[in-house]
């Protein structure tokens, strides 16, 4: 699988796979499929100048994401793998890619926000140097919920 850093060009995969996200995850992400399946073309095309957006593809088909809002620290956000392709170690090289690119744009880490219902995403985390940085806060979607925000120096 091929990870690249998205362009607005590519503003039909990003809404593609940011859309396949929140179908097949929804307890994963602070917005939902409701609220960003109506976005026009150039709220897609606005990701890759406002974000640092990578995009794994199987062939054609995007198949990951993760997205960093540029800054220091960074913030990374929409981190998705398609179910065919987790268990893989494409997770791991798309994060890794983001954290690079945080790196070289002069970032001292970067930060994720994990809910507290979702232990895999947790454990994943953790196994990349991503600790709890005593902040947290409810949920978006559901307050009965914590989302706790996670930092790994670079």
């Amino acid at each position: 699988m091929a990870i690249s850093r998205a362009t607005p060009a590519d503003w039909s995969a990003i809404r593609a796979v940011r859309l396949a996200a929140l179908t097949e995850a929804p307890y994963a992400f602070a917005s939902t499929l409701a609220k960003e399946t109506p976005y026009g073309d150039d709220h897609w095309r606005d990701w890759p100048r406002k974000h640092a957006v990578f995009l794994a593809f199987a062939d054609v088909e995007p198949v990951a994401i993760a997205a960093g809002i540029p800054g220091d620290p960074v913030e990374m956000i929409s981190v998705w793998i398609a179910p065919a392709a987790r268990g893989t170690s494409l997770a791991t090289e798309l994060v890794e890619t983001l954290v690079d690119w945080a790196k070289a744009e002069g970032a001292g880490a970067v930060n994720a926000w994990v809910v507290g219902n979702n232990p895999r995403a947790r454990r994943f985390y953790d196994r990349l140097g991503f600790t709890p940085n005593g902040r947290e806060m409810p949920y978006p979607n559901d307050p009965s919920i914590t989302e706790y925000h996670l930092t790994r120096p670079v």
